[in-house]
Order: C-alpha cells, then sequence, then structure tokens
C-alpha cells in the first residue's frame, strides 16, 4: 500500500513532512506495532535538552529504545544523520533511526565506529519487492526490538516471498545454475548472465560464486545484518570479517562492494551450490543466473 502510495502521491508529499509522517511514517509504525495514537508506547516531539526528536519509541519502562528523525518524502537523509545520532547519544538511547518515509535508516550507537560503520538497517520501499521490505522491517518490529538484542530477519517467515517463476534454459548455448551439473569435466563456464541480464566474463569455477555475491551485495540484497552466513558450526561463507568463528581466515578471500568478505575457496561443485545458498537466502531465484561455456 505504501509503496502506491508513494507512487501515485509522491508530488504531495513531498510539499511537507507532516503529510509524509501521516500518509507514510505513521502507518508503518502502527503495522509494525507502534501505535503513533498511543502515548505509552509512542511519544511525538521528544525532548532532548530544548530540542525536540520527532517519535519516541519507548519501551515497557517509558523509556525510549529509538528516536526517530522524519523528513519529508525526497530529503536526503545524509543531512539528518549526525544530528538524531547526537540527540540519541545525549541521553543514552541506544537506536537512532531516520526516514523521509520511503528511505529508512536504523543505527546501533553501542558500536563505536565511524556512523555508517553502526548501520544496521538500510532500506528503500520502492526499491524491493513487497516482502523483502516486510522482511527487513522486521528488525523495527516492537515485539523484536523491545528485546535487549534486536534479530535481523534474514531468511522469509511462513511464505512471505510469493514463489518465483523458473526461468527456463534458453536455447542459445546458456545453461541455468539450477540445472548445472559441474564436476563431470567440464571445463569452467566462460560467461554469466546476471539476473538484471549482465554478463561478465569469467575465468574458474569460483568466479561464478564472486560474481553472484558480488551482485548481490552491489544491489543491496546482501546485507551486512545477514552476516555472519553460516555453512556449519565453524565455517562462514560471508562475514564482515574475513575469519571464520575458529579465529581462522579466510583462505581464498575476497571482498565484496559493499565491504563484506567472501570465502570463495571451493571447486566446481561447491562452487555452483554455494551460489544457489546465497541467492536463496537472499530471496533470487536460482535459476535466473545462466552461464555459458566455450
Amino acid at each position: 500500500t505504501l509503496q502506491e502510495r508513494i507512487g501515485t502521491q509522491r508530488p504531495n508529499l513531498q510539499a511537507n513532512e507532516t503529510r509524509t509522517r501521516m500518509a507514510l511514517i505513521d502507518p508503518l509504525l502502527s503495522a509494525l506495532g507502534w501505535d503513533t495514537s498511543d502515548p505509552g508506547l509512542v511519544c511525538p516531539e521528544y525532548d532532548v535538552s530544548g530540542k525536540r526528536a520527532d517519535y519516541g519509541l519507548l519501551g515497557s519502562d517509558g523509556n525510549p529504545i529509538v528516536f526517530l528523525e522524519a523528513k519529508r518524502l525526497g530529503e536526503p537523509l545524509s543531512n539528518h544523520r549526525s544530528q538524531i545520532v547526537a540527540y540519541a547519544s545525549e541521553l543514552g538511547i541506544k537506536y537512532p533511526a531516520l526516514t523521509d518515509g520511503d528511505a529508512w535508516e536504523v543505527y546501533d550507537n553501542s558500536k563505536l565506529v565511524p556512523i555508517e560503520q553502526r548501520r544496521i538497517l538500510e532500506l528503500t520501499l520502492t526499491g524491493a519487492a513487497a516482502h523483502q521490505c516486510a522482511l527487513q522491517l522486521l528488525l523495527l518490529w516492537r515485539p523484536n526490538l523491545s528485546t535487549a538484542q534486536p534479530i535481523p530477519a534474514n531468511a522469509p517467515i511462513v511464505g512471505l516471498a510469493p514463489p518465483t517463476p523458473p526461468v527456463s534454459p534458453s536455447t542459445d548455448g546458456w545453461t541455468s545454475l539450477v540445472d548445472l551439473r559441474p564436476g563431470t569435466g567440464k571445463n569452467a563456464p566462460s560467461t554469466i548472465r546476471l539476473p538484471d541480464r549482465e554478463e561478465r566474463q569469467i575465468k574458474y569455477w569460483w568466479h561464478v560464486l564472486l560474481e553472484v555475491a558480488a551482485w548481490l551485495s552491489r544491489t543491496g540484497r546482501l546485507t551486512r545484518d545477514m552476516c555472519p552466513l553460516r555453512l556449519g558450526k565453524i565455517r562462514y561463507i560471508v562475514h564482515t570479517e574475513a575469519r571464520h568463528s575458529n579465529g581462522r581466515e579466510f583462505v581464498n578471500r575476497r571482498q565484496l562492494p559493499n565491504g563484506m568478505f567472501l570465502d570463495a575457496e571451493y571447486n566446481a561443485n561447491d562452487s555452483a551450490k554455494k551460489a544457489r545458498f546465497l541467492l536463496t537466502r537472499c530471496n533470487q531465484a536460482p535459476a535466473e543466473v545462466l552461464l555459458k561455456f566455450d
């Protein structure tokens, strides 16, 4: 509903902050359990030493868990990040957040790192499918955020994601990733075609995994709040640092566009299997990745 509203009412909502709050921000907060009409849950214009945070989302003790700064639709959030982080820091609030009704950002002030590295949620409603937005926004779900350590949702819950129709392998020499049977003596593919139809030249089997992971990272589908992505009790496939849970460093460490690290130490069978694993975890159909062999 909000995606459609942004599309049809954008000029109207860009006019001022109040319209944005009433039409976009308040409905989404309410859907996440923060009834904006209940002063026991949400305190608008929360006082911070004479200044105002637009929303204080309150815990059971009546103290804010989140300070949320609201801006009119289309206003760049980058101009206001330091302000809301400063408000939260002044009163010891762990989670500063800001939104223009379409873009949503949440930060963890307990991390003593630069502000960009504190970000635990970065989402644009009009930039992803509805079920993917709902999944990521569970970080702001009141029963989740009211805990000491809110858990980001990394995988679909009870059918949130609609089924993606399979892409049949084309007849022009391409092989779908789901129909691939590597390890039979065939050479590595020469070209990979990604779901957005981008084609990239590759040389080794592990390049299949690398290109898939880089595309997921580049398009915002593979995010830092999903890390670490585990392969077992010890090994990670993607993490924010290039080491496994036992402290061992990634053997074939490759840095992704968003700064995360991929362990690309896999043979033909494993590279294809792990690429399918990453696509599935990011709600993408592995059948949409095609390979061409010389």
